[in-house]
């Protein structure tokens, strides 16, 4: 039975206040960004088309982003995303290959170990992670930044979810060929895992570049800076600066935004696929 020409148009109304209930908060920090910081919040109190279109319009805010060192922050945070992304991806693929293919004493404990330090809060490690840090002398260091995220316990999980998932033929037949089990995981395992590497790959990004405590201890100087630290410059006790606290989020949720678009579909495929066995 169809529905009625009332339950779709209801229907689609709902979708419609969901989604401007959604965007409704970017749209208003992205216009806000672009406002002289004297009318950022005049007309905020009072909802009407001047509170989302601004009457000026100005870059100034994005023009004195350099002064909180946004730029620099930035370069660090693409390269310490990018870094954390390349080893981990290699290093969780591998370890997912392992657990979904050999058979070795404690696997199901050392697995479950993995699957708890994906639930475990970061503050409740991060003393002992930064005595070691400072013992191996990483300390204000892009290691400092990027080693400790490479393992990821969720990303390892959808990776074995996915090898296990693969017909037990295709290990066997490149073994019968001669192949080494490296040459099976680079040859035969990975390459059939794309979904997976997509959204592994996006979990690492979106950890680094949304990551905050971690290098605020672990890196203070500016010239290891992440974004979000230079975000967080524009408050002080004293003052807040409105402006360029709007322009430099909607930068960085722009730049963010970018490979989750491109890679959308490869995204949603692989956490499906790593769901499923």
């Amino acid at each position: 039975m169809r529905p009625s020409g009332a339950a779709i148009f209801a229907r689609y109304a709902a979708l419609v206040l969901i989604a401007l209930m959604l965007v409704g908060p970017l749209a208003w920090l992205f216009l806000a960004s672009v406002r002289p910081a004297a009318e950022i919040f005049r007309w905020s109190h009072d909802l009407s088309w001047r509170t989302f279109i601004p009457e000026r319009l100005t870059f100034g805010n994005y023009a004195t982003l350099h002064q909180i060192g946004y730029w620099r922050a930035l370069a660090n945070t693409l390269f310490v995303a990018g870094a954390t992304m390349a080893l981990g991806l290699v290093v969780n693929a591998a370890a997912g290959f392992a657990f979904a293919v050999f058979r070795f004493p404690f696997q199901r404990t050392l697995f479950a170990l993995v699957l708890l330090s994906a639930m475990m809060p970061f503050e409740g490690i991060v003393i002992p992670l930064y005595t070691l840090v400072r013992a191996l002398g990483w300390t204000d260091t892009y290691a400092a930044l990027i080693l400790p995220e490479v393992a990821s316990g969720f990303v390892i999980f959808l990776f074995r979810q996915f090898f296990a998932g693969l017909p037990k033929e295709f290990y066997e037949a490149a073994r019968v060929d001669g192949a080494t089990w490296f040459r099976v995981f680079w040859r035969v395992a990975l390459p059939l895992s794309w979904p997976v590497v997509v959204t592994g790959a996006m979990m690492l990004f979106i950890t680094q570049w949304e990551a905050f405590f971690w290098p605020l201890v672990a890196a203070p100087s500016p010239d290891h800076a992440l974004v979000q630290i230079a975000i967080a410059r524009n408050r002080s006790l004293e003052e807040t600066a409105w402006g360029r606290l709007f322009s430099s989020t909607t930068l960085s949720c722009l730049v963010a935004m970018v490979p989750f678009l491109v890679f959308q579909r490869f995204y949603l495929r692989g956490l499906t696929a790593g769901g499923l066995k």
